[in-house]
């Protein structure tokens, strides 16, 4: 007689198995359902059953307009849609304008963010105003949208002039290049060996804190082994120990295992702009802030070189 686990494995399967399929089928009638082909056969009349060609047509069509869209949202980037807020008492009846950004990088979508829109004043239909969005903080939303999306006083008689298309093309340039720089900065720990050591150092914080009482002494034998254990790290090989970046990717910080710190200011574009590179004791290495100026791409190695 199978056991619970047993049946309970077999039926987790199963459910694995139904979805497969039902992707798969999904996957199949869209390929079919996109045969170029296919809407002109349907349009040919006379049929046998009439009901059962407009059904067809129907979906055709359906998928036509499904394949247009995923065209504008992988080639374009910034696409439009409808929707409606569901609270009665929202703005203008509810009607919202959503605008949806991918983000691709490397051929790969990364991300999408959406921005929505609503209408606050009856009197100026073209006039748009942010209502809900899911742009990160450090993104500088709110300028754009006072740059291109300015809003009309409440006492003013004429419209002011505001450009959807330039806030969203603008937008989703800060967007992209803020991924781009975040990419550059996860090769940069690749290329230094640092991959794996924020993962590493959140599970050595969660294991430091769990169970044991947290207070403000410190004994002896724990400050002679850091002191030791930052002896041992001198003495070895100079090499880099951490690389960290702020939220926007503006600033990065590089340290190495003698006590050298190195800040260098990124550009929008990944272009290191500014660099100041200082010893333990305050002195400054003028050698590598003329190396670490350059792209963001190939500085670990002008600091290694």
């Amino acid at each position: 007689m199978a056991t619970t686990e047993a049946l309970d494995s077999e039926i987790s399967d199963l459910y694995a198995r139904i979805s497969t399929l039902q992707a798969h089928r999904a996957n199949l009638a869209s390929i079919l359902l996109s045969q170029p082909h296919l809407q002109p056969r349907l349009e040919q009349r006379p049929v046998l059953h009439e009901r059962n060609r407009r059904n067809a047509a129907k979906i055709v069509e359906k998928q036509a307009k499904r394949n247009i869209e995923n065209v504008y949202r992988a080639c374009a980037g910034v696409t439009a849609y409808k929707v409606k807020d569901p609270d009665p008492y929202a703005v203008d009846n509810g009607n919202i304008l959503g605008v949806r950004i991918e983000v691709s990088i490397g051929g790969k979508f990364v991300e999408t963010y959406h921005v929505l829109f609503n209408r606050p004043n009856a009197q100026h239909k073209n006039m748009l105003k942010i209502h809900k969005h899911t742009i990160p903080p450090c993104i500088p939303l709110q300028p754009l949208a006072n740059k291109w999306l300015p809003i009309t006083r409440k006492d003013a008689e004429t419209t002011t002039e505001q450009n959807l298309l330039k806030f969203g093309r603008s937008l989703r340039k800060e967007l992209v290049s803020w991924h781009l720089r975040l990419e550059a900065v996860e090769k940069l720990r690749v290329e230094a060996g640092l991959e794996n050591k924020s993962a590493e150092r959140e599970e050595e914080r969660a294991e430091s804190t769990i169970g044991k009482v947290l207070n403000t002494f410190v004994s002896d034998d724990e400050d002679e082994e850091d002191e030791e254990r930052t002896r041992r790290r001198r003495d070895g090989p100079v090499r880099i120990t951490d690389i960290e970046a702020d939220t926007a990717v503006r600033e990065i910080t590089v340290t190495w295992s003698d006590g050298r710190a190195a800040v260098v200011k990124v550009a929008k574009d990944g272009q290191i702009e500014k660099a100041a590179v200082r010893f333990e004791d305050g002195a400054r290495d003028s050698a590598l802030v003329r190396k670490a100026v350059g792209r963001i791409e190939g500085l670990i190695q002008r600091l290694t070189a």
